[in-house]
């Protein structure tokens, strides 16, 4: 299975010794682009004029405009919900329940700053219109998160995490918060009236909805004999 996630490797070139700044520069660049015009219709070009670079910038630092349109997708990933946030929450040292609502309230804030970033509609334009089958390098990015919040699942209700059924609870706790982050604001002020304004009161009935469901799940477990 990890043969089928692992990256395409390409060539690069050596960076230059700006080459940090310069490739942070186009990569900011090309999310702005694709997020106002979609992969088909941006151009190498326009997203060089945008970083102001050298034509070839784009070659050089990505070895292309597919593989920079991947890397722009890992980026936009991670400005939604970063690794390290994630193992922030796994790590510390609080009882199960209370990594879950830390979880939450880290889903809840990043629907809130969503708006203001252009990952949000380079993903939906991606989910609307797919460029292709995911790529390898944002499969391989979401992968590890996916894990995280399986593993806290599993915290929670003591199941197996290679079982189904911890995999089908981990999509049940996911799937509201890829709801508060990818839908339009219209969508959550009609579903969600007051969110904006008060997103503690949405974090405590999250949190009442999540532990009553996995709290039965352990229970229906425990007395299955699948967990002990």
């Amino acid at each position: 299975m990890e043969q089928a996630y692992a990256y395409h490797q390409r060539k690069r070139s050596a960076p230059r010794r700006d080459g940090l700044s310069t490739r942070g520069v186009v990569l900011e660049a090309a999310g702005r682009v694709f997020a106002e015009r979609g992969y088909v219709k941006a151009t190498n070009r326009e997203i060089c004029e945008r970083a102001g670079v050298n034509g070839a910038a784009i070659n050089y630092y990505f070895g292309g405009k597919e593989a920079l349109y991947e890397e722009v997708l890992v980026e936009a990933h991670r400005q939604l919900v970063s690794m390290e946030d994630l193992n922030a929450v796994m790590d510390s040292s609080g009882a199960p329940s209370d990594k879950l609502r830390a979880f939450l309230e880290l889903a809840v804030r990043a629907a809130l700053k969503a708006p203001e970033l252009w990952g949000l509609p380079v993903l939906l334009r991606e989910l609307a219109s797919p460029s292709s089958n995911l790529p390898a390098p944002l499969v391989g990015s979401m992968l590890p998160k996916l894990d995280v919040v399986r593993s806290l699942v599993c915290e929670v209700t003591g199941l197996e995490p290679g079982s189904e059924k911890a995999s089908h609870a981990t999509a049940m706790l996911l799937l509201p918060c890829m709801f508060l982050v990818l839908f339009p604001e219209k969508i959550q002020s009609i579903l969600l009236p007051g969110f904006m304004d008060k997103p503690e009161a949405l974090v405590e009935s999250m949190v009442r909805y999540v532990m009553g469901g996995l709290s039965a799940l352990k229970a229906s477990e425990f007395a299955s004999g699948e967990i002990s």
